[in-house]
């Protein structure tokens, strides 16, 4: 079994339990800062958009959201969750967008499942989708190296999933590779149980 498809197939037998566990963990900090960086009435992207948490709450400030996931049962969630979005079961590694096709990009915690390796395509495209002037959010778990092993989480089944892990300066790197400008960059530290690691968050621009 590959890593996605083990990761993907945790999400899929875990759905509901994911998105009670998440539901208060919403970075609303960021949230807000991301919303204040784009125009009004924006189009934005949610990347691993989950049970649609943040699109929710992104449609709430007025802001029209396209939520994508590679695990339909967490779409099917996220459209009771946040009606006012629109959402599409994809992989962001082999999807495809137009040029310029969004004012903003939200990936919370979602391109971590992603090898390294392959991080920087990822980002490429990413910096494509965006509009000139547009804002990208990236969250990824804060440490070293990637690991596919059982999310200790969840009981009743071998859930496993593939996690990668970057220090600030990496994450840096990588953007400015990849030609975004870095805004501002930061770790955040653990709030809960849930979460395993700390993060490292980053806010850049094209």
């Amino acid at each position: 079994m590959s890593y996605k498809t083990a990761t993907q197939a945790s999400y899929q037998a875990t759905a509901e339990e994911f998105a009670r566990n998440v539901a208060d963990l919403a970075p609303m900090e960021s949230i807000q800062k991301f919303a204040g960086l784009l125009p009004p009435k924006a189009k934005i992207i949610d990347i691993g958009c989950g049970s649609g948490r943040d699109a929710k709450i992104f449609t709430e400030m007025g802001l029209s959201v396209l939520g994508v996931d590679f695990c339909e049962n967490l779409i099917d969630i996220a459209k009771n969750n946040a009606p006012l979005a629109k959402f599409e079961v994809l992989d962001i590694e082999t999807a495809t967008f137009a040029p310029a096709s969004f004012d903003g990009v939200w990936a919370c915690c979602s391109l971590l499942h992603i090898p390294k390796k392959t991080l920087p395509d990822v980002l490429k495209k990413i910096y494509s989708m965006l509009k000139e002037g547009g804002c990208f959010y990236i969250a990824l778990k804060k440490g070293s190296g990637e690991t596919l092993e059982k999310d200790s989480r969840y009981e009743g089944g071998d859930f496993i999933k593939f996690w990668s892990f970057f220090e600030e300066k990496e994450l840096q790197e990588l953007l400015k590779t990849a030609k975004f400008k870095v805004l501002d960059c930061a770790t955040v530290h653990k709030e809960g149980k849930y979460q395993t690691h700390p993060g490292v968050r980053v806010f850049c621009q094209k």
